[in-house]
């Protein structure tokens, strides 16, 4: 009886030839009952270990869940076992005719222990999902709300310089002026609308978070048993797209921080009559003031989710520039959302800044008072890049702000500190006398370590970077690069001719890892398995001896940089 639809009698006085209304379900005999045979259904030796629930509560189950089968169609048994194999449930009889040489078969009741009130981990992660869904969407539209606050201040500025640099000139330019001012507005009305559009986006995203938190309660409250590892399937199905839905708007752009500037023609000083223009307003559509926070635990999922794979088969590139940076001993970089790039030179305590059409912008120092350190780099936040201090004392990594030129945050990790990764709130570094190290953004000064077991414990001058699941390092001792996961175990592990002496490692956004071959002078790239491999780029672009590496996600740049005075912009086709 997997339907929507609830017969109004009992379903044994009909066979009586009886009309009594029905008051409760057994979902596992699928049959509605009256009063008095549900009273003989709970203590009936067959029957008594069922779980009834009343017409009421079982009507405010989610459709989907009501119109799962309990027993199989074939064998008329219930449906006990499913097989992760063939993605289906299956019978005693299914399991021993149809499934006999499939690994992975779930017994249900395992899976919702009544001890464990029967909950599932794949469903609690749903609910986690959901919350956190819930969570940045409220979050996203807090700062949207704030960007046009920010917007309309800022118009609020920019016309009073206007009217204030209009007061300085001849009223010759009042059609100047006013056509500015249109400009802001204009700029304003758009991107206020735009960022209105993404409101509504997210709000709805959110009202569909809350449709399905109401759905979970329920199947939680009310479900049996293999309603809820079903449902579970299809709740995981539904908070991953909405998941996939956020992730989206906040990987295209539609989460940027839109500002608003003016400058004013520099000839209004002295060459009025000759002025063509009042000014241009600008807009700056780079800054991100929102970072997604994700706690739950993917390793809960039970179903397959959908995969994000690129191949790397047909993966090609575009030489976009080449940068003559003019210093050796280039051992980091990144670059920022503006699209400034920033380099380290090993033990020179200087952070190269470089405009994003590849002109030498500015130096900042990394400490005031020391010399002689200086390794590698990794972007925190939009404009917050943390520093590996190298072989020299202090044993220190420093958190600087770009853009202000002035250090936020000192860490020290009573080691020498060469290869350095940002994810998820954690740094990985590797260490001259620990390996692989981890701490917390959050510890102060001195933070609490963990080190990655499995890890050669020596790693002066290699390199490291992670995702969500997995940590992948360059040994250029060995001429590899090894996948392992937060626990220290090895997942696979690379090791070819093609790639010798790698170093600088990074990753895109289907976790394709690209290294930085120093002695092959090319640039491998590596498939997320492990399994498949090609040289992406060669010598013939002028790569040489490269060491330093770094994969923009959201404008698909490859940053490459020479051990000595060049780098490279490259475009990922």
């Amino acid at each position: 009886m997997a339907t929507t639809e609830i017969a109004t009698f009992c379903d044994i006085c009909l066979i009586r030839d009886l009309n009594k209304l029905a008051e409760e379900l057994c979902p596992q005999c699928e049959e509605v009952l009256c009063g008095d045979c549900g009273n003989h259904h709970k203590i009936s030796k067959s029957s008594k270990s069922h779980q009834t629930i009343s017409i009421g509560k079982y009507n405010k189950l989610p459709s989907f869940i009501k119109q799962i089968k309990h027993t199989c169609e074939e064998h008329d048994c219930s449906l006990e076992f499913y097989c992760k194999s063939h993605d289906s449930l299956c019978c005693k009889l299914c399991l021993i005719s149809g499934h006999k040489e499939c690994k992975e078969t779930i017994f249900i009741e395992d899976f919702l222990k009544p001890s464990l009130g029967r909950q599932s981990a794949a469903l609690a992660n749903v609910e986690k999902v959901l919350k956190d869904l819930g969570d940045n969407i409220s979050f996203a539209i807090k700062d949207r709300n704030r960007n046009i606050k920010e917007l309309r201040e800022q118009k609020r500025v920019i016309v009073e310089k206007i009217k204030e640099k209009r007061q300085e000139i001849n009223t010759v330019l009042d059609n100047l002026e006013g056509v500015l001012l249109d400009e802001v507005s204009g700029i304003e009305n758009e991107y206020c609308q735009k960022i209105d559009e993404i409101i509504a986006k997210l709000e709805d995203e959110k009202k569909k978070v809350d449709e399905i938190k109401e759905d979970v309660d329920s199947v939680k409250l009310l479900g049996s048993n293999l309603q809820i590892f079903m449902g579970t399937k299809e709740f995981q199905e539904k908070v991953s797209n909405n998941e996939i839905n956020i992730q989206m708007l906040n990987n295209n752009g539609s989460l940027n921080n839109v500002t608003m500037d003016c400058v004013f023609d520099e000839k209004l000083k002295g060459f009025m009559k000759e002025i063509k223009t009042f000014g241009d307003a600008k807009v700056n559509n780079s800054e991100k003031h929102v970072s997604f926070s994700w706690k739950c635990d993917k390793s809960a999922q039970l179903f397959k989710s959908i995969s994000r794979v690129k191949s790397i088969e047909n993966m090609s590139v575009r030489l976009v520039r080449t940068i003559n940076l003019n210093r050796n001993g280039l051992t980091g970089c990144t670059m920022l959302e503006s699209g400034e790039m920033l380099f380290v030179q090993e033990y020179k305590n200087q952070l190269l800044k470089f405009c994003p059409n590849g002109e030498f912008h500015s130096e900042i120092r990394i400490n005031p008072v020391t010399t002689g350190i200086g390794y590698d780099l990794a972007m925190v936040d939009a404009n917050t890049v943390a520093v590996s201090s190298s072989g020299n004392p202090p044993y220190k990594i420093y958190l600087i702000d770009a853009n202000r030129a002035e250090t936020r945050q000192v860490f020290d990790i009573n080691d020498f500190s060469y290869g350095l990764s940002y994810h998820n709130e954690s740094f990985l570094c590797c260490t001259s006398n620990n390996g692989l190290i981890i701490f917390n953004k959050s510890y102060q000064n001195t933070p609490n370590v963990r080190i990655l077991r499995n890890v050669p414990k020596k790693l002066t001058k290699h390199y490291v970077t992670s995702n969500e699941n997995s940590i992948f390092h360059s040994n250029s001792y060995d001429n590899s690069v090894v996948c392992y996961d937060f626990n220290g175990n090895v997942q696979w592990k690379y090791s070819d001719s093609v790639l010798r002496k790698p170093y600088g490692i990074t990753l895109d956004s289907y976790s394709n890892v690209y290294v930085a071959g120093f002695e092959s002078n090319n640039i491998v790239v590596i498939s997320k398995d492990g399994k498949q491999a090609k040289e992406l780029i060669g010598a013939r672009y002028g790569i040489s001896n490269p060491r330093a590496i770094y994969f923009h996600i959201t404008k698909n740049i490859l940053l490459v940089t020479n051990y000595n005075r060049t780098a490279f912009l490259f475009e990922v086709i």
